[in-house]
């Protein structure tokens, strides 16, 4: 595997560590920190062992991301307007105003299809203020989880804890379904899955759709069945 799919990786991995919300326990953070050292000094790392590395400790730290950004885009909702006014110039704050007569919500500012009311140096400015604006969203986030939103904070942690503990169970089963399954074609197809599934712990993949994960294993069963009842007829 390319030293440039390792080093992407790798950089994901910094990216998550840099990232870590509050509550997560001290131990961890340095673990995960001294992991990263370690990869980076050695350089000795293929990309399937990084992987595996990132679905350890992503399964630790998922939980805490997830309930942290539950109550960030609650703030985000609640606050970017007001600090996109507060921060903007006058020239494109007079443009948002007059785009926003038009139905537009203040989110399609920034998502490119609205760029063309902006000169180049507006949309310079606009780019700075979203960097600007989700530094200062994710600041409040982390100061509300600290203090009022402390329990309910807790509360979704030990919520998205227990969706972990469910997708583990569901991820030994593919593996127990797998390996007792003598289609081949089949065997690889439910591997596959669950390593997406590990994937999406690790902050490497889709987000995970919880329902369909739990469903997974009656599904594959269907698909058994199905298969064999083709070979009869």
């Amino acid at each position: 595997m390319s030293e440039k799919a390792v080093q992407h990786t790798l950089n994901i991995f910094k990216q998550v560590h840099r990232n870590l919300p509050p509550l997560v326990d001290v131990k961890l953070r340095e673990e995960m920190k001294a992991k990263i050292e370690e990869l980076v000094d050695t350089g000795k790392v293929t990309l399937e062992e990084l992987e595996d590395i990132m679905i350890f400790y992503g399964k630790k730290v998922w939980p805490f991301v997830q309930a942290f950004e539950d109550i960030y885009h609650v703030y985000h909702e609640k606050l970017s307007e007001k600090i996109f006014l507060a921060k903007a110039s006058k020239s494109i704050i007079g443009k948002y105003n007059t785009i926003k007569e038009t139905g537009v919500n203040f989110f399609d500012i920034f998502s490119g299809t609205l760029h063309h009311f902006f000169s180049h140096e507006e949309r310079m400015e606009l780019l700075d203020l979203l960097i600007s604006l989700k530094r200062d969203i994710r600041q409040h986030a982390t100061q509300a989880v600290l203090t009022h939103e402390k329990t309910n904070y807790e509360e979704k942690i030990d919520k998205y804890g227990q969706m972990v503990q469910d997708i583990n169970k569901v991820i030994e089963d593919l593996h127990k379904f797998a390996n007792e399954e003598k289609d081949n074609n089949l065997a690889l197809d439910v591997l596959d899955k669950a390593r997406t599934i590990e994937y999406s712990l690790a902050f490497l993949g889709p987000k995970i759709n919880y329902p369909e994960i739990l469903d997974l294993l009656d599904y594959y069963k269907g698909k058994k069945e199905e298969k064999k009842m083709r070979r009869i007829v």
